[in-house]
């Protein structure tokens, strides 16, 4: 993740280390840790100047993963859920990249009885070519166990990011009975999931399922978007419904896939950032993002980079049918924004998450790097003992060509409320799918099923991966 480094530390402000010996010894882990997490904060954070007074207090010797949690802006309904520290980042990176450890599936979680006792796992989609769908896993499949161990509400957090997040092996135990035994293998998954163009009373409609907005799918939505123009949709049904965020640029290509041609061609503004006092100043030439023709892509992968062309592809739809819930995050609600001022936006749903602002992840390794001699840190002590570790900072608030930001501070409301019923077992892009057959209801006027209702009792408090509502920016160089 090199491509995440800090702007040039002349307007960085480093913690004093004067007396650093004489309070916590020289050079320990937390000292490091409140230099890194002091230091990023002060610099990139979005509400620097409302949270003064922690800056103030910040001291060399306490927790920073505490400091950094007690120093996240909370006003009203307006709060920084987000800004973090980790000591180890890597599963943030794995989330936001598509590439990582993992077993291939998605889920929601569900009380499985009356009494609230026990909690389930229902599969809401597998990725391709993974440990899940070689294993037959599918939408609808019901897990009770894991390893043997009943999912309750007082373990299953635990059981869910050790057994299904962890990276190893683990054993589900299904309703039916069966059980399957997954291996995590490292893998890049793809977020364009599922793409297809349907016929509905005469029109043309294209439905693609996207789950990220990684760094490595501008180039499989270009082509995706290529099919799309082929068969000539006239309307286009984007499924974020588990689409937790990712990258500004990916969300802004896909952006110059969907909006009108001219406004792509004329490089209209397609989002505004606001920043703290001083990034402010320091952006000031870079503080709108533009539709483009073209983009190049500094691939996560290390592939090197590519370059994609949105003009090139754009179907020039007609209207665009969101499909959200509750997990549409960040930068799936940055695209609705941002597009709601040129196009006819549809959302049908539920309301959206919330994830109105965009950060910086920086590795610790990178800050360290970008210090010199003059700033008095041993910046090889610094990486050693902080290696592995990042911090996730809120840096921006994103909005439209207007400044308006329709998802602060809690989510932006579906235009036609339909829940999400993953236990109906239809594959996603199915026309009978329940969100989706409203779409197409909708669509071409016709009757379709009253929404189902999904058996059982109202889901669990969700586990969600590292990374979940993650709008990230790239540092510039």
């Amino acid at each position: 993740m090199k491509h995440f480094r800090p702007f040039l530390l002349a307007v960085l402000l480093l913690v004093p280390v004067g007396c650093v010996k004489d309070v916590i010894g020289l050079y320990d882990t937390t000292y490091y840790g409140n230099v890194f997490a002091y230091n990023l904060m002060k610099t990139y954070y979005l509400w620097e100047a409302e949270v003064a007074d922690g800056f103030s207090s910040w001291t060399y010797s306490e927790d920073p993963f505490q400091k950094v949690e007690s120093m996240r802006y909370k006003n009203g309904d307006l709060e920084d859920k987000w800004t973090r520290l980790y000591d180890d980042c890597s599963g943030f990176i794995g989330t936001v990249t598509g590439s990582k450890l993992s077993l291939g599936f998605d889920f929601g979680l569900y009380y499985a009885n009356a009494s609230h006792s026990r909690v389930c796992a229902v599969v809401r989609y597998t990725y391709a070519d993974s440990p899940a769908s070689g294993a037959g896993l599918k939408r609808g499949d019901i897990i009770l166990t894991l390893d043997g161990k009943e999912m309750t509400p007082d373990n299953y957090k635990t059981l869910v990011n050790e057994k299904i997040y962890g990276g190893g092996t683990v054993k589900l135990g299904l309703n039916n009975g069966n059980s399957v035994t997954l291996t995590a293998v490292q893998q890049y998954e793809n977020p364009v999931q599922t793409a297809l163009t349907l016929q509905a009373e005469g029109k043309k409609i294209g439905y693609l399922h996207f789950t990220s907005f990684t760094m490595d799918a501008c180039r499989d939505l270009e082509e995706t978007f290529r099919r799309f123009k082929a068969d000539g949709i006239e309307e286009l049904v984007l499924d974020l419904r588990y689409n937790g965020g990712g990258y500004t640029v990916t969300s802004a290509v896909l952006a110059s896939m969907l909006a009108p041609l001219s406004e792509v061609n004329a490089g209209s503004v397609f989002n505004r950032d606001v920043y703290n006092k001083d990034l402010n100043e320091y952006y000031k030439d870079r503080l709108e993002t533009p539709f483009a023709a073209e983009y190049e892509i500094d691939a996560s992968s290390g592939s090197g980079k590519y370059k994609v062309h949105p003009a090139q592809v754009n179907p020039c739809i007609k209207k665009l049918w969101v499909i959200t819930t509750d997990d549409t995050a960040s930068a799936s609600e940055a695209l609705i924004c941002g597009l709601k001022p040129y196009m006819d936006v549809v959302l049908v749903g539920e309301k959206t998450y919330g994830k109105f602002c965009g950060g910086f992840l920086i590795q610790a390794e990178d800050f360290f790097d970008a210090l010199s001699d003059e700033d008095g840190i041993d910046a090889e002590e610094g990486k050693e003992k902080l290696a592995g570790w990042g911090m996730y900072v809120i840096a921006s608030r994103y909005a439209d060509k207007d400044g308006v930001t329709l998802s602060m501070p809690n989510g932006i409301p579906a235009d036609y409320e339909v829940k999400d019923n993953p236990r109906e077992a239809i594959p996603l892009g199915d026309p009978s799918e329940t969100m989706l057959a409203k779409v197409l209801a909708l669509s071409t006027g016709t009757v379709t099923k009253a929404p189902l209702t999904a058996p059982g009792l109202p889901p669990a408090p969700l586990v969600r991966p590292a990374g979940f509502g993650a709008l990230l920016k790239t540092l510039p160089k």
